[in-house]
């Protein structure tokens, strides 16, 4: 009898492991931006700087990280939320590395502080985003997680603002840097149309 009990307690906490899992990597990811930002808020200059087009680069990951994100949200699958966590996680910490990296290699402290407030909006944004997810993970009512899935297009948004953001400003710091012509208003709002179509599919 008490095998019994502990073999169905055992079976009970795999299943209740196997229906948090997501959730748990989740809220690990939301943890680690919140350190990745007050890290990149320090004073610390970075050991490796990086280019503006490295930097460009690095925003089509947050692309592919925001409509991974909002198809987590809409599903609430735990895999799906495993698979959004971790790219997530990624696109974030490498924007934020690359960001302090090609800021520090500014012609002016003005420029510097603009692509770097760029780069921390971002991220900001992008964790009020994971946020949303796990209130609709943690909330089985599906009226409240409907009211809360509306708000996902809003803060997608925000983040398409804030990547058209990075991208302006790389641009600013390549023409500061070399006298180029940038990229022009092209790449910019083409990556604020590839964040925007992207994210529509997944709504």
């Amino acid at each position: 009898m008490v095998t019994n009990v502990t073999s169905l307690l055992k079976t009970v906490k795999a299943v209740e492991d196997e229906h948090t899992r997501g959730t748990r990597a989740l809220e690990s990811t939301i943890e680690a931006i919140a350190q990745e930002i007050r890290a990149f808020d320090s004073p610390e200059v970075p050991r490796v700087k990086y280019t503006p087009e490295d930097l460009v680069r690095v925003t089509k990951p947050i692309t592919l990280a925001t409509a991974k994100a909002v198809a987590a949200g809409n599903s609430c699958f735990q895999d799906d939320v495993i698979v959004a966590a971790n790219v997530g996680r990624k696109a974030i910490s490498d924007m934020l590395t690359t960001c302090k990296g090609a800021a520090y290699s500014a012609e002016t402290n003005d420029i510097r502080a603009k692509t770097l407030q760029s780069g921390r909006e971002t991220a900001l944004q992008y964790r009020e985003l994971l946020q949303l997810v796990l209130h609709v993970l943690s909330r089985p009512n599906p009226a409240a997680n409907l009211e809360i899935k509306n708000n996902f297009p809003v803060v997608s948004r925000k983040i398409a603002q804030c990547v058209t953001g990075l991208v302006s400003m790389a641009e600013i710091l390549k023409v500061t840097s070399s006298g180029e012509d940038g990229y022009g208003p092209w790449r910019t709002s083409q990556s604020l149309y590839s964040l925007g179509e992207c994210v529509a599919e997944c709504v």
